[in-house]
């Protein structure tokens, strides 16, 4: 796509006849969070209820809305710091930052590259962490350690470390494996 520009004529043009696409993110690619796929420029007209179920509708409608409510809370992070933002927001920038993380996957091709081992993750496993982690089921553990796990099952393992956070949108807590 030219530079980027969703709004780019041809760009519209060959979307509308597309069922679906998938919008890789630079931005994303530079936060290490991979695949790179952009969540809220990402559609298919196949998720719907009827095809992938109520229930994996439901809980994907509820991800972009997190994200979605995160994204938007992003430039008041950045002029005010999160400290201003209520604690509801908080718990929205925490759940999302969580999901992005969890959203992550190592691959098995960029193994030697990356030296974390691939990993495949079923479906199911995948509803059930977004599920838990929109529960705050996980809302003790820091958001590094969801990054590149398979299963949320995984995160267990990790133990927990405190240290100083990196920036102001991350917590103080980070998970460092031993």
């Amino acid at each position: 796509m030219p530079a980027d520009d969703f709004t780019d004529p041809a760009a519209v043009h060959t979307f509308s006849h597309q069922s679906a696409s998938i919008a890789l993110s630079r931005k994303r690619a530079s936060e290490g969070l991979y695949p790179a796929v952009d969540p809220l420029q990402s559609a298919s007209k196949m998720a719907t209820p009827g095809i992938i179920g109520a229930e994996h509708y439901r809980l994907a409608q509820e991800i972009r809305r997190t994200l979605t409510q995160y994204a938007e809370l992003k430039d008041i992070i950045a002029m005010l710091g999160l400290e201003q933002l209520s604690s509801e927001d908080r718990k929205i920038v925490a759940r999302a930052r969580r999901l992005e993380r969890f959203l992550t996957q190592p691959f098995f091709t960029t193994e030697q590259f990356t030296g974390i081992e691939g990993k495949s993750v079923s479906l199911q496993d995948a509803l059930d962490g977004c599920e838990r982690i929109l529960r705050d089921e996980f809302k003790d553990y820091p958001e590094s350690a969801l990054y590149m796990i398979g299963s949320i099952a995984e995160i267990k393992g990790k133990p927990l470390v405190v240290s100083a956070p990196v920036n102001d949108t991350e917590p103080a807590t980070q998970a460092h494996e031993s």
